[in-house]
């Protein structure tokens, strides 16, 4: 027959062995709660201070969804724990920020049944950065940009990146999308045609068109949008389209960072430094060139719409000066989460339409092609010159 004997003393330090595992615990996610707190705070902060005066600002705005679950999580830790101090703290910072929400995911409460249909007379709008042209592979992607151009049949497209550095380029693509465009094009670079171009395709009338040069101490960029009058039934309808500093932060230094490969290289030092530097340098040139383009957007006396590439998250110093005044497209039709960057796990919304009042957003779309490193962004319209 068998004896079991229930020792006392094991029994206590087991407890006391689980009570000391639980304590450290709680005290490495109170050290955590307390760093994700402030990570939210100066997160909340980003879009009100410039590259100029802190840049740091900028990288909690590109990583702002990151940190926002990072609270969740860290609620729900201290919920079950019955911790409510920090729960507390953390419900109140979360609270705070579910205005942002929107910014990054659209919930979709309707049902939907077969292919949306829309009123023909819906003003559609295309904006996309094409990267020059060239796929992932090297090739030219000119004849399938310009067959699914023709398949989407924008009224108004904005092309970033437009470059004739492959011969002919440009002209092959005029000549394969459908007839009846008219076109406003600028480089960047003053000294010829070859640089790095913006493009505002209309199948209205253009009556006058622009380049917006943002040159100061820090940009030397030239160009950084170009504007284009158009006759929209009896009124003047100003278009954007804008192409803002890039971070150059390439898809390689995205991954030496998500997969750790800087804790084992040996020339980590040089390459952190190279990327930070990079960001550094770019999101001041980009502030420095929204500046002044937010002003100018500002004092239009038309109904406006802004596309392109703001190379810049939406809870950005950026974004919160380009679009203010005005209705983003996504937060007004879009649905779940939207990215238009196809780089860095495709997590980033860089990518814009932004309207004025006198328009209503009838839909949102990000098709998913691959054509260039970005999807295009295609929305839907309809304008009311009473609503101006």
């Amino acid at each position: 027959m068998e004896r079991w004997v229930y020792d006392s003393d094991s029994g206590r330090s087991e407890k006391r062995r689980r009570g000391l595992f639980v304590w450290l615990l709680d005290m490495a996610f109170a050290v955590v709660t307390i760093v994700v707190a402030l990570l939210l705070l100066f997160m909340y902060l980003a879009p009100y201070v410039s590259p100029d005066a802190s840049w740091i600002f900028s990288v909690l705005g590109l990583v702002a969804p990151v940190i926002y679950v990072s609270g969740i999580i860290l609620f729900l830790y201290w919920v079950i724990r019955w911790r409510w101090g920090y729960a507390s703290l953390m419900l109140v910072l979360l609270l705070f920020g579910v205005p942002k929400i929107s910014l990054y995911y659209k919930m979709d409460t309707l049902r939907h049944y077969g292919e949306p249909t829309y009123d023909r007379s819906a003003l559609k709008v295309m904006t996309y950065n094409v990267r020059m042209f060239y796929g992932d592979d090297g090739k030219s992607t000119v004849d399938s940009l310009a067959a699914f151009v023709n398949r989407y049949d924008p009224d108004i497209l904005c092309i970033e990146e437009f470059s004739d550095q492959a011969k002919g380029a440009t002209m092959r693509f005029d000549s394969l999308i459908a007839p009846g465009y008219r076109r406003a094009v600028y480089s960047r670079d003053r000294e010829g045609a070859d640089g790095v171009s913006l493009a505002v395709y209309s199948k209205f009338r253009i009556l006058d068109s622009g380049c917006v040069d943002c040159i100061n101490d820090v940009d030397t960029t030239r160009t950084a949008a170009v504007w284009a009058d158009l006759r929209l039934d009896r009124d003047t309808v100003r278009v954007f389209c804008n192409h803002l500093r890039s971070t150059h932060i390439k898809s390689a230094d995205g991954e030496y960072l998500m997969n750790y490969r800087f804790l084992t290289d040996t020339a980590r030092h040089e390459k952190l430094y190279s990327i930070l530097t990079r960001f550094r340098y770019n999101s001041i040139s980009r502030s420095h060139q929204v500046d002044t383009l937010s002003q100018l957007i500002a004092a239009t006396p038309h109904a406006r719409i802004v596309c392109g590439d703001f190379n810049d998250t939406p809870l950005s110093y950026t974004y919160r000066l380009m679009s203010r005044g005005l209705q983003d497209a996504f937060r007004e039709k879009g649905r779940g989460f939207s990215h238009t960057y196809r780089g860095f796990y495709d997590t980033f919304r860089i990518d814009y339409v932004l309207v004025s009042d006198a328009f209503e957003v009838i839909s949102y779309e990000v098709p998913q092609v691959e054509f260039s490193d970005h999807h295009p962004v295609f929305v839907r319209l309809k304008y009311n010159s009473q609503r101006q």
